[in-house]
């Protein structure tokens, strides 16, 4: 997959952000030491950590060389990693938290990358992390319905296998092999776009990308996204004021060891 554009990724940061700070708020740690956020992105969820605990030493990691680079230059009291979440990461030591936005459902291998995560943690420290669960809404179904068209098929004879939207059940199969004490919970948010040009330029920034990836050069992914606007039109009626809600569920844990 090519890499993550930042500037698109934050054209709907508050969209984006307000979740990691619904999760920070509901983490009970009162004076962590050393946090890290797993798939970091561009810092916007990293920074909503040093905000709450900024005496602790926080850290991001992330395999985007372009989101680092974009998290470097807004954020300089923040420690920047350039890795993957997969890598050996026994080298960084133990936190106190490990966090994670949005970031799971672009990892492979849960049933030993959550573990993995969890051993990170110090005695009574939290593994905590959000990811979306939209496979059954129109946002992602309409992807599924636009690569099996007459039109589309042949450029997804091997679709994506990323993003993977897991319901609360999956995560909380691995965890409960972890910990007694976890808490599970999903939250609907209804974002409130202009437009359905809008729903599409949000997706673009993320859901989207490992689909327009496989399609040959820029006219193929425009005329891919006009026909995903399409489909979305239908499926999102315009309310009165002349906007469109985007519903967008999205999974919550919070593991304590």
């Amino acid at each position: 997959m090519s890499d993550w554009q930042p500037a698109q990724y934050l054209k709907y940061r508050d969209e984006r952000t307000q979740p990691s700070i619904d999760l920070a708020n509901r983490i009970n740690h009162e004076k962590p030491t050393r946090i890290i956020d797993i798939g970091c992105g561009p810092g916007n969820s990293t920074v909503i950590l040093k905000n709450r605990w900024p005496n602790a030493d926080v850290y991001g990691l992330d395999n985007s060389k372009s989101m680092i680079e974009k998290a470097k230059a807004d954020y300089d009291d923040i420690h920047w990693l350039f890795m993957g979440a997969n890598d050996d990461l026994a080298p960084l030591g133990q936190f106190d938290i490990v966090f994670s936005n949005a970031a799971l459902q672009w990892i492979p291998d849960h049933e030993i990358l959550i573990p993995n995560l969890y051993n990170m943690l110090r005695k009574n420290g939290v593994l905590a992390a959000q990811a979306p669960c939209v496979r059954h809404l129109p946002v992602y179904a309409d992807i599924q319905r636009l690569i099996q068209s007459e039109k589309w098929a042949e450029y997804f004879r091997s679709p994506p296998l990323f993003p993977k939207h897991y319901p609360y059940g999956h995560y909380y199969d691995i965890l409960s092999r972890l910990t007694d004490h976890i808490e599970l919970w999903q939250t609907d948010y209804i974002h409130i776009m202009p437009d359905h040009e809008s729903i599409v330029e949000w997706y673009k920034g993320s859901g989207l990308r490992p689909f327009l990836d496989l399609l040959p050069g820029g006219e193929k992914q425009s005329a891919f996204c006009d026909d995903y606007k399409a489909l979305v039109s239908e499926s999102y009626p315009i309310e009165k004021s002349g906007k469109v809600l985007l519903p967008f569920t999205r999974v919550f844990f919070a593991a304590y060891k």
